[in-house]
């Protein structure tokens, strides 16, 4: 079943990454697609239980990262859906682990360009990027 949840993932990230970078948005149909994932993987995992887990998972991030969207819009609602969905596929735990990576990789690029350019980035972030990047990171360490 992780191999299905990482697949899954990898798909969703790649699609979302790529319509970030040309729309700057990450459309619905492939968060509902996700989510559709998300409930497949959980009534797999957890039978008909699996709908009140997948509901759980789906919830938490938006509680977790709306005040960053609503003050100052720090992280794009799009991306704030993205990591909903991720959660509900690869659960929580993971997702902690995906926020904190993709935190820790934006910020290095924010430096490291603003360093090249000799001045502050003032420009949107595709923080999709930021999203793959980390779960490819960390599934790149989970193999060693």
């Amino acid at each position: 079943m992780k191999e299905t949840s990482t697949f899954l993932i990898w798909s969703i990230l790649t699609v979302a990454s790529l319509f970030d970078a040309k729309e700057y948005k990450i459309p619905n149909q492939l968060i509902i697609l996700g989510y559709l994932a998300g409930i497949f993987v959980n009534l797999q995992q957890y039978g008909m239980m699996g709908i009140a887990y997948f509901i759980l998972k789906a919830v938490w991030p938006y509680i977790c990262l709306s005040m960053l969207y609503l003050f100052g819009k720090q992280i794009g609602s799009g991306d704030i859906k993205l990591f909903s969905v991720v959660a509900t596929i690869i659960g929580a735990k993971s997702t902690v682990d995906v926020m904190v990576a993709s935190v820790m990789i934006a910020a290095i690029a924010v430096v490291a360009v603003s360093i090249y350019e000799g001045h502050l980035m003032k420009r949107n972030l595709h923080y999709s990027y930021y999203i793959t990047a980390a779960f490819f990171f960390l599934q790149v360490q989970s193999i060693r």
